[in-house]
């Protein structure tokens, strides 16, 4: 009888303290609910009030309310220029009016007030990257253009390899050939491991060709083909050392070689210059 009160007891003590437990387990459960809950709470009070503006811009940006976004962003720069979030806003405005409302110059203009409000900011550069951008695409100013990249190019950061493809290019468009030729011997010069090697000899090439220098023409989309065989440019080298050939009277070496182009887009084309070119020797052998 004694040891089974001694039983019922023991048994009543460990339900007892398995009950306390699982009340202690699911206290903690809520209390950790309850921190995770007031969290954000919490963690907006700890802002100081540009950081709180700022934070709703970018809450209003994600829904899609754009020009509310824009309020709160140049609400920070217009009362707290001296916040830390200042610069950063500027370049949010500048993005707003660059990509959803497609106006380049107001975009610009906030670009550039970032740059010369913030010069010592990090954010700098991304300015200078948008503007430089917006006046040779949008506004299609390429002399001035030029002027952006080489601004980027003296800041000593970013992507040195890519200003000096973007400012070649820009000379390309107004044809100054020379010079868009120098500046991608600069870059394959300087920056040889560079990604766009690759594209900078197929441009190069090119280049070559219209100053009438077409063995040096030969030689890049060789060194093309022969290091970056798995490059989209190097098929467009095979077809270009193709025409060459064509245009030299040099027909048979040329239909070999169109004919031996596997992969090349349009493939309407490739057929095409085989087909014309096919044409041109059975005439030329019918006048013999």
């Amino acid at each position: 009888m004694k040891k089974q009160l001694k039983r019922e007891l023991k048994q009543q003590k460990n339900r007892t303290k398995k009950s306390s437990s699982r009340r202690w387990i699911l206290f903690v459960l809520f209390v950790l609910v309850l921190l995770v809950s007031l969290f954000p709470v919490y963690r907006r009070q700890q802002l100081t009030a540009p950081q709180r503006l700022f934070a709703k811009g970018v809450e209003l940006e994600s829904v899609g309310k754009i020009t509310a976004a824009e309020e709160s962003y140049r609400e920070v720069y217009q009362k707290y220029p001296q916040a830390q979030v200042a610069a950063e806003a500027l370049l949010k405005i500048g993005k707003l009016w660059q990509y959803d409302h497609r106006d380049g110059q107001k975009a610009l203009l906030n670009y550039l007030r970032l740059e010369h409000d913030y010069p010592d900011s990090p954010l700098v550069l991304s300015a200078r990257e948008e503007a430089a951008q917006i006046v040779k695409y949008v506004f299609h100013d390429y002399s001035r253009a030029i002027e952006f990249f080489q601004r980027l190019l003296d800041f000593n950061e970013g992507t040195p390899d890519q200003y000096y493809y973007e400012i070649a290019d820009c000379y390309f468009r107004l044809e100054n050939y020379p010079q868009a030729r120098i500046e991608l011997e600069t870059l394959l010069e300087k920056y040889p491991d560079s990604s766009l090697v690759a594209a900078v000899l197929y441009r190069k090439g090119g280049i070559l060709i219209l100053e009438g220098r077409l063995d040096e023409a030969r030689e890049d989309f060789h060194r093309l083909i022969d290091r970056y065989p798995d490059s989209r440019y190097q098929i467009q080298a095979k077809f270009d050392l193709a025409k060459l050939l064509e245009e030299e009277g040099r027909l048979d070496e040329a239909l070999k070689s169109y004919r031996q182009l596997k992969g090349f887009s349009p493939p309407a084309l490739l057929q095409k210059k085989i087909e014309h070119l096919e044409q041109r020797i059975t005439v030329k052998k019918g006048a013999i």
